[in-house]
């Protein structure tokens, strides 16, 4: 962390942004809710939706990183409901392929209407300039998470203790 940021600014900051996260989640669940499926169930179509192949319940389950029994349960519940379709792989029978139906692609495409709608108003009051910064910020964020998770560094030291010092003394004292 540099020097020059307040560690108390920091933390608000991060509080603020993982509030916000859950809140969103919140909010676009509920809307999903009022559709009449749940969390996973969407994210399923809406992945079905945005990808190029025919993906398997095992490639899906990988994806999601979720057993293949729950990707199972979720897409009985689809299939039964008429969103999707499950069919033997022409190269593989042993396997099934999914696919939406039209009753799942207008969902998608009414969803993806919902969201769009709910997204603008979330930013209606930020101005063209805030909007541009927020995302400029967003990024960096992603560029250093990215580089903690992809790299074997070190936790960071925080005011001269390491964290990892810090998490053991918790362990060790049982909180």
């Amino acid at each position: 962390m540099s020097e020059e940021l307040n560690q108390e600014r920091v933390r608000k900051a991060t509080m603020l942004f993982n509030a916000n996260n859950r809140r969103h989640k919140r909010v676009f669940g509920k809307f999903v809710a009022e559709l009449g499926i749940s969390n996973s169930q969407h994210r399923l179509l809406m992945h079905l939706y945005s990808t190029d192949c025919v993906p398997s319940q095992t490639q899906l389950a990988r994806t999601f990183e979720v057993s293949s029994a729950a990707i199972a349960a979720s897409l009985k519940n689809l299939e039964k409901s008429g969103y999707i379709r499950r069919c033997a792989a022409v190269e593989d029978g042993r396997y099934n392929e999914i696919a939406l139906t039209e009753k799942g692609l207008e969902l998608v495409r009414q969803t993806h209407s919902i969201f769009t709608s709910a997204d603008v108003a979330m930013f209606n009051s930020f101005s063209p300039e805030e909007l541009e910064s927020f995302i400029t910020c967003l990024e960096k964020m992603k560029t250093a998470l990215k580089q903690m998770e992809e790299q074997d560094t070190e936790i960071p030291r925080l005011q001269g203790i390491h964290v990892r010092e810090i998490l053991v003394g918790m362990n060790r004292d049982g909180e």
